[in-house]
C-alpha cells in the first residue's frame, strides 16, 4: 500500500472539484474520527490515525472515479458517512485517501413501502420525506440526525424499531443495495437477496463499497411517547419484559434503566421526567393516554413525562425521548461523568434478573443496567443491553466482560476496533466476499486480525 503523493492530489481534485478534496490538518484530524472516544481502551490506540485526504464526490460516477485511480495507485481507501460508529472501525490505519458520501444524497424512489437512496441520504431526510407519502423508517439509530443511509447498514446493527422489526439483517429490512468493487474499473452490483445482503451488513466498509440502499418502510404512525418511574430496579425489568413481549401491544421503543442512569439525561430531568433514586422505562407505543393510562394501572409505577404525536412532531420540540436511548444514554453518561464508559451485551431474556444480579453481586456498583428490547428473526423478544460502567482500568474491562460471559451474558466488545473481535462476525463469508470485490485489500485496512500482514 502506498500514501497519497501530490500527483495523486490533483488527480482527486479534478475529479471531486475545488473545495471538494480536504487536506489540512483540522479537516483531516475530525474528519477522520468516529465515536470511538466512547472507549477509554480506543482512545489512545486511535487518536492519532487519520487519512491523507478527505474527497466529498457528488456523484457516483466521480466515486467511480476515485476508487479507479485510488486501486491504480495502491492507496487504502475509507468508506466515510456520519461517522457515528462507536468500535473505532472508520478510522484511517493507514492513511489513504477517506471517501466521503454525504454529497451523494439523492432520494431515487420514495413509497410508503420503501425508500430507495443514495449512499450518503441522512436517515432523518428518509424519515421526513417517508411521513409524506405514508411511510416511516422501519428502525433507525438514536443519531437519526447525522446518520447516513449506507453508514448505517455497514456500521449500525438497529435501533429504535427494533422492539418491532427485529434488526437490520433480518429478513426484509433491507430490500437491497448497490455496491462498488475495489478494483481498476469498479463493478457495479445489485445485492438484492438475504444472501447477497449479508456480506455488507456491518462490513464497516471492509468489503465494498456500498453507493445505494433500498430501505423496506413501515406504515406511518403517530406514536406517543412516555417515561414511567419505579422504586424498584426489578420491578421496571419485569414490567419492561412483559410490555415487549405482550404482542397486542404496538410499540417502537422498549428501554429499562437501572438508577442513577436516568440522572444523567439532564434536559429530561429539569422536565421531571427523572426523579432522584428511581429507575426508568421508556415506551413509545400508538397507544393514547387515556389508554395507556388503563393498560399500565396494575404496575407499580408512575407517569413521569408525556410527549404527544402532535408535539414531537412541532417545530419548538427540544428532543424525543429515543435521544436518551440506544447509545446515546452513553453519551449523556459520559457527559456526566467522563470516566463513565459501557458494554454491549446480549441477555438470556428468561433468566436475565439472575444474570444482572450475579453480576451485581461480583462488580457491585460498577455496572449499571441499561437494557433495550429487540424482536428476534423468529418474532421472539431478545433482551440486549449497553450498560454504563465506571471505567478503572482495562484489566477491570476485561475481567467484567469474562464474568459476563460465564454468566451467559454475550459481548460484543466495543473496546476493540477489530471486526473479527465482534460476535457479529461473518467469518468465512467476509473474507470470501473481500476477496472478491477487494482483491488488494484496499478497503479499510487495519481491522481484521485476519488479514494483518496478509497483504497480497
Amino acid at each position: 500500500m502506498n500514501r497519497i503523493n501530490p500527483d495523486f492530489l490533483n488527480l482527486a481534485t479534478q475529479i471531486v472539484g475545488d473545495g471538494y478534496l480536504k487536506t489540512n490538518e483540522r479537516a483531516l484530524a475530525s474528519g477522520s474520527k468516529d465515536c470511538f472516544h466512547f472507549s477509554p481502551v480506543l482512545i489512545p490506540q486511535l487518536e492519532n490515525c487519520q487519512a491523507d485526504a478527505i474527497a466529498f464526490p457528488q456523484t457516483q460516477q466521480q466515486l467511480v472515479e476515485l476508487i479507479d485511480q485510488a486501486v491504480r495507485a495502491d492507496i487504502p481507501i475509507i468508506p466515510r458517512g456520519g461517522g457515528t460508529g462507536n468500535y473505532g472501525q472508520g478510522v484511517p490505519m493507514h492513511g489513504g485517501l477517506m471517501i466521503n458520501t454525504r454529497k451523494m444524497n439523492r432520494v431515487i424512489e420514495m413509497t410508503k413501502d420503501f425508500a430507495h437512496v443514495e449512499a450518503g441520504t441522512s436517515l432523518w431526510t428518509i424519515e421526513r420525506d417517508s411521513a409524506e407519502v405514508g411511510g416511516e423508517l422501519r428502525m433507525f439509530p438514536s443519531t437519526i440526525g447525522t446518520s447516513t443511509a449506507a453508514g448505517f447498514i455497514a456500521g449500525g446493527s438497529g435501533g429504535i424499531g427494533s422492539i418491532k422489526w427485529g434488526m437490520l439483517r433480518d429478513a426484509g429490512n433491507i430490500r437491497s443495495a448497490k455496491i462498488l468493487t475495489a478494483e481498476a474499473n469498479p463493478q457495479s452490483l445489485l445485492l438484492d437477496t438475504p444472501e447477497k445482503l449479508r456480506d455488507i451488513l456491518h462490513n464497516c466498509g471492509l468489503t465494498a463499497f456500498i453507493t445505494e440502499v433500498c430501505f423496506s418502510l413501515a406504515e406511518k404512525t403517530d406514536w406517543h411517547q412516555y417515561v414511567f418511574a419505579f422504586d424498584d430496579f426489578e420491578d421496571a425489568l419485569e414490567t419492561g419484559i412483559q410490555l415487549a413481549c405482550d404482542k397486542h401491544l404496538n410499540k417502537r421503543l422498549t428501554t429499562v434503566f437501572e438508577s442513577p442512569v436516568p440522572s444523567y439525561f439532564m434536559p429530561l430531568k429539569k422536565k421531571g421526567a427523572c426523579p432522584d433514586g428511581k429507575s426508568l422505562l421508556f415506551l413509545i407505543t400508538d397507544l393514547a393516554p387515556e389508554a395507556m393510562a388503563d393498560y399500565i394501572k396494575d404496575y407499580s409505577c408512575v407517569q413521569t413525562f408525556y410527549l404527544s404525536p402532535e408535539d414531537a412532531a412541532g417545530k419548538n420540540k427540544p428532543f424525543q425521548i429515543y435521544d436518551f436511548t440506544w447509545n446515546h444514554t452513553t453519551q449523556w453518561a459520559m457527559k456526566s461523568d467522563p470516566k463513565l464508559t459501557y458494554l454491549q451485551e446480549g441477555f438470556d431474556i428468561n433468566r436475565i434478573s439472575k444474570q444482572i444480579a450475579e453480576r451485581k453481586r461480583l462488580f457491585g456498583d460498577q455496572v449499571k443496567a441499561h437494557i433495550e428490547f429487540m424482536a428476534g428473526p423468529n418474532d421472539e423478544i431478545r433482551a440486549g443491553g449497553l450498560s454504563v460502567v465506571d471505567f478503572r482500568g482495562k484489566d477491570q474491562l476485561w475481567e467484567l466482560i469474562q464474568a459476563s460471559e460465564d454468566l451467559g451474558i454475550q459481548i460484543a466488545n466495543p473496546h476493540t476496533h477489530f471486526l473479527d473481535e465482534d460476535i457479529r462476525w461473518y467469518g468465512d463469508n467476509f473474507l470470501s466476499a473481500k476477496q472478491r470485490w477487494d482483491p488488494k485489500h484496499l478497503l479499510n485496512p487495519g481491522h481484521l486480525h485476519s488479514l494483518e500482514g496478509m497483504r497480497p
